[in-house]
């Protein structure tokens, strides 16, 4: 595990970064800090996490709720906590399960 300086690979802003070379997988951490947003992900995790971002995202930047009550639904839809409903700390079968929750919420 190695560490990495703010912005890798993100926005300079967005702080530092966790990184296993060997598996290309990485973890930013919140700015000014080592403590991680979430756990390491590979190429495959970091894809569906970007889908399922988008697909939450979608629920409260069309303004149908906001973003805390968007995350407080998907708490309650994967049944976790709201401590624990962080797409930050998925697998890729938790981000598929989460968008086909969010597909069948506009069905």
């Amino acid at each position: 595990m190695r560490w990495q300086a703010p912005g890798y690979p993100y926005p300079a802003d967005w702080g530092p970064a966790w990184k296993c070379t060997p598996c290309d997988a990485y973890i930013r951490c919140y700015a000014g800090t080592t403590r991680p947003l979430g756990s390491l992900a590979d190429a495959e995790t970091r894809e569906w996490r970007g889908r399922a971002h988008a697909a939450l995202d979608a629920l409260w930047r069309d303004g149908a709720m906001s973003r805390s009550a968007a995350y407080r639904w998907m708490a309650e839809a994967m049944g976790l906590t709201e401590a624990e409903a962080h797409i930050g700390r998925m697998d890729p079968d938790a981000c598929r399960r989460l968008i086909d929750l969010v597909d069948r919420r506009g069905d």
